[in-house]
């Protein structure tokens, strides 16, 4: 998949064997084309490549906006568990009961 070599020539902390594993969870194929793939997966797929660096702080903006529920207990998942243990994430979103669960603080913002 081009996204995936262009995420391993441009950031030095992007964990290709990661990225591979959870492709692989999705059975989606490295050759697959992004153009050909339903919504959700191009949302997974985006999470994945973002999941797969050793970020000290990730940011998503509605990562589980737009998708069906499977979609969003797959990135929810994937979120929790592959973000780097010494790492924070910011997560925003208007789905409050589907991430409530999940975090450990929550700011409101009007």
């Amino acid at each position: 998949m081009e996204a995936v070599e262009f995420f391993q020539d441009f950031y030095s902390d992007f964990d290709m064997e990661r990225a591979l594993h959870l492709l692989q969870d999705l059975n989606i194929g490295v050759q697959s084309r992004m153009k050909h793939l339903s919504k959700g997966n191009k949302e997974k797929i985006q999470l994945i490549l973002v999941m797969s660096r050793q970020a000290q702080l990730y940011i998503l903006d509605e990562p589980i906006g737009g998708v069906d529920p499977a979609a969003r207990d797959y990135i929810l998942r994937t979120i929790i568990n592959n973000y780097s243990p010494t790492s924070s994430v910011i997560i925003s979103t208007h789905l409050i009961s589907d991430v409530e669960q999940i975090l450990d603080e929550v700011i409101f913002l009007q």
